[in-house]
């Protein structure tokens, strides 16, 4: 049989990318391995979000170079957003690169690999960027847990240091019918902890015929799939979350009580730079909403250090909007150029030595306000669901509660896939430590 390796960087949209990618080309007669060097066929699934990404998958070029040396019938594809992104200029510059294929092809690549199976000529895929949902009625899932549903692709604000918009395209919504069939399938399954994706899920319903909207669909997905346990979602953009969004988390049994809202900055004059349409103030008043409609709920958020013109006290803005708010976690980013955004205009005036400085001090902040978060949990007792073993003891259990908080407990039999009480006893970094209530 012929083998597939599919390595996936990036977000969970990717992830349920590479999934539906997966599932087309097992129904070829792919099978799939962990083993490189054992394929006829490798797939990346790609990020352009941040160089150092961009960098991890330039860098295998020349291992790419080697296998293709050893299996001269070896087919390379670059699928994605690096692959919308850079286009054609992949083959002129790697030509060991045999397919690229954009967010808007994937369902295409099958035959897009027969093709250059067949021809042996390279094959570009990018024209359909901006088209319905390319992987519509592919329910191929990698896990039998925690499944993955796209929900709307692409991104209409502008932010100006974002690629996003240029390589996924304008905002679609896909039908809630469709969506639904995808949540009874997973319900059928007995998947226990659902997400919905997209680059911005509070925008959901945009352009469709129908009349709904993200908070609309939720309910929606409760009444007509209550079999599932939990219902997650990322990510949402603060302009868009609203008090309706709000009491449909707090109402609604299955929507798990944790949000990631990403800020991105402190710093008014730096929100404006990045276009980000909101204003720290504004960022504030939702929280506040937020934590008394959902008083157990867990924010996680995204920041950016070292914005170009960000000053020392744009820096401080931030730090101190930081040990403000106290996010349960942040994934904090050194700003890095990416193409064809408007922030290249922009004199990237911050050096390196600097950003990394800040770096560090948000980060530390950061660290102690999602301790501070934790250390509030002992001794309480939380719904987990266990996911895995943990790598250091096969008798220990990692899982998750319904606010995302990373929970490991010792049992003395197999619980993956299993809901327990557990009690909180003590903090591990972002890890809570506990035990099977009543056991």
């Amino acid at each position: 049989m012929k083998k597939l390796y599919l390595q996936t960087f990036g977000c969970q949209m990717n992830e349920r990318d590479s999934e539906g990618v997966q599932g087309l080309l097992l129904d070829r007669g792919f099978e799939t391995t962990s083993t490189i060097e054992e394929a006829d066929l490798i797939l990346y699934n790609t990020c352009s979000v941040r160089d150092h990404a961009e960098q991890k998958v330039f860098g295998r070029m020349g291992h790419f170079r080697k296998l293709k040396q050893i299996n001269p019938n070896l087919i390379v594809g670059i699928v994605g957003c690096m692959a919308q992104e850079h286009g054609g200029n992949f083959f002129k510059k790697n030509p060991e690169i045999d397919l690229v294929c954009g967010p808007g092809n994937l369902n295409q690549i099958p035959d897009l690999v027969e093709e250059i199976r067949l021809q042996r000529a390279p094959r570009l895929a990018i024209d359909r960027l901006n088209e319905e949902y390319s992987l519509e009625n592919v329910h191929h899932r990698s896990g039998e847990l925690k499944g993955l549903v796209t929900i709307m692709t692409g991104c209409d604000h502008r932010c100006t240091y974002c690629i996003v918009p240029y390589t996924r395209g304008d905002e679609r919504s896909r039908n809630s019918e469709n969506i639904i069939k995808e949540m009874r399938d997973l319900e059928a399954k007995g998947f226990k902890d659902v997400m919905l994706l997209g680059q911005n899920v509070n925008s959901y319903g945009k352009g469709l015929e129908e009349s709904i909207d993200f908070a609309g669909l939720l309910e929606k997905i409760q009444k007509e799939t209550p079999g599932i346990p939990r219902l997650r979602f990322i990510t949402s953009h603060p302009k868009d979350a609203h008090t309706r969004l709000f009491t449909a988390m707090r109402d609604l049994p299955m929507v798990c009580e944790h949000m990631h809202l990403p800020v991105q900055s402190g710093s008014n004059r730096t929100l404006r730079r990045m276009k980000r349409e909101h204003t720290r103030e504004w960022y504030l008043e939702q929280i506040e909403e937020y934590r008394k409609l959902v008083p157990d709920g867990t924010l996680t958020t995204d920041f950016i250090v070292g914005f170009p013109g960000e000053t020392e006290k744009d820096f401080l803005d931030t730090l101190e909007f930081i040990e403000r708010i106290e996010f349960d976690s942040a994934f904090i980013f050194q700003y890095s150029p990416r193409p064809g955004t408007p922030a290249l205009k922009l004199e990237d005036d911050v050096t390196p030595q600097e950003k990394s400085r800040r770096h560090q001090i948000l980060l530390a902040a950061q660290k102690a306000a999602s301790l501070k978060r934790n250390q509030a949990l002992i001794g309480r007792t939380e719904e987990v669901l266990f996911e895995s073993r943990s790598k250091r003891d096969e008798m220990r259990f990692v899982g998750r509660t319904r606010g995302y908080k990373r929970v490991v407990v010792s049992a003395e039999r197999d619980i993956i896939g299993e809901f327990h009480q557990a009690k909180i006893l003590s903090v591990a970094d972002e890890t809570l430590l506990g035990e099977i209530a009543g056991q």
